[in-house]
């Protein structure tokens, strides 16, 4: 039935049903072969256990924020940290966790895996739609997702950053067919972690108010109470709770954690005092983007903005995960596209040789260093890498018409 499902939806041939099932099955199986090797083990309950134990919580008549009940919780389904794993996303994430509250957490787990792979192959399968104008069907989209390090970590890490790469792919999507008010329903998707795209919401209040584009606002804020209300709808005192969580004594927020972030970097080795130095870097991007905006006011097209202000965004963020460069995808589809339709075969081979690098040294590299933090180079080098290919192609003579291996 899953396999039926997904071919109707997604419309892939049947054997790309069967690595979907295979894939997330394989994903399970680590996961439970990692709990029958140990229970002492703090990888049998991933991240995904906060986003359970909050919804459940909600559900309960609990606070979803309370570091207490949301300890005493975690730890009767195998968590066996000291601390607890909480929900550090806005109240109106609850409104698209909460399904998973009710259901058993093991069973609940699978089943945000299955989605979150299923997430991510939608999102490919459109962006190759969206970048390469070609409608046979191609191999190169799949190859290129299942290379891509940060997708495969999202969804062994339990993380909710796929949903924020499928709001961007249906704004990008909506907004190509001129369905502008589904365009604006989609960026509550992106508002799940509204800081590791930063750059996209000034873009958008900008666009909104030079083009009058009111359907994609009337969009995004019918949509935006809807998910803030539902939450509200269960427990009134819900984000009371929330600021609660942020103000309590001796509790490290994510700001001040070590992430593999220009912020994080800042605010590690440079003596700052009390002043936030893990705020200049996006300042500094938002000056960027003053510039970069100003350049492109009138050919403004989303879907050639959209990957270089989500690089720049993560690149000069105060603070994201390196799972979080999942929704880096549309950068690497777009250069994909770009390169696919050189009829050098230097430039294919150059991207090959430089994506699949990075990758490799990522993947490699995480075999035998875990900590996240130490991966501060790995959104500026996709970023150098897409900025590098578009100088490249931009003195190459004009590209042959598309071709799909």
């Amino acid at each position: 039935m899953i396999r039926r499902l997904i071919n109707k939806v997604v419309r892939l041939p049947i054997a790309h049903g069967y690595v979907i099932i295979g894939l997330v099955c394989m994903l399970d199986q680590s996961s439970a072969l990692a709990a029958s090797h140990g229970a002492s083990s703090p990888s049998i309950v991933t991240d995904f256990v906060d986003f359970w134990a909050a919804a459940r919580l909600l559900l309960n008549g609990g606070n979803p924020f309370s570091p207490t009940e949301v300890l005493e919780l975690q730890r009767s389904v195998g968590l066996v940290e000291s601390k607890p794993l909480l929900m550090w996303n806005p109240p109106w994430t609850l409104s698209f966790v909460l399904p998973f509250g009710a259901m058993d957490f093991q069973v609940s787990q699978f089943f945000w895996l299955l989605l979150h792979v299923f997430f991510i192959l939608l999102s490919a399968q459109k962006l190759w739609a969206i970048y390469s104008h070609v409608e046979r069907k191609s191999y190169l989209p799949w190859i290129a997702v299942l290379t891509f390090i940060p997708a495969w970590f999202v969804l062994i890490i339990g993380q909710i950053s796929a949903l924020i790469l499928l709001g961007i792919v249906g704004f990008l999507y909506f907004e190509r067919k001129n369905q502008l008010f589904l365009a604006g329903v989609s960026t509550v998707l992106i508002s799940v972690k509204p800081h590791l795209v930063y750059l996209f919401w000034i873009g958008l209040i900008v666009w909104i108010w030079k083009q009058r584009r009111w359907r994609a606002a009337f969009g995004a804020i019918v949509a935006g109470l809807i998910v803030a209300v539902i939450p509200m709808i269960i427990d009134p005192a819900v984000y009371s709770q929330f600021i609660e969580m942020y103000r309590f004594p001796g509790r490290s927020t994510p700001l001040e954690l070590p992430a593999p972030s220009l912020g994080s970097l800042l605010t590690l080795y440079v003596p700052h005092g009390n002043v936030p130095i893990q705020f200049l870097p996006p300042l500094a991007g938002t000056l960027w983007f003053l510039w970069y905006g100003q350049r492109h006011k009138e050919n403004w097209d989303w879907s050639e903005q959209m990957p270089i202000m989500i690089l720049v965004s993560i690149t000069l963020s105060a603070y994201a995960w390196t799972y979080d460069q999942v929704i880096l995808l549309p950068a690497v589809f777009h250069g994909l596209a770009l390169v696919n339709r050189q009829s050098s075969q230097w430039y294919k081979n150059g991207f090959v040789i430089l994506y699949g690098g990075i990758n490799a040294c990522y993947f490699v590299a995480k075999l035998f260093i875990t900590t996240d933090s130490y991966y501060f180079w790995l959104a500026p080098a996709f970023l150098l890498t897409y900025v590098g290919l578009g100088a490249f192609l931009s003195r190459s003579p004009s590209p042959t018409p598309d071709r799909v291996a």
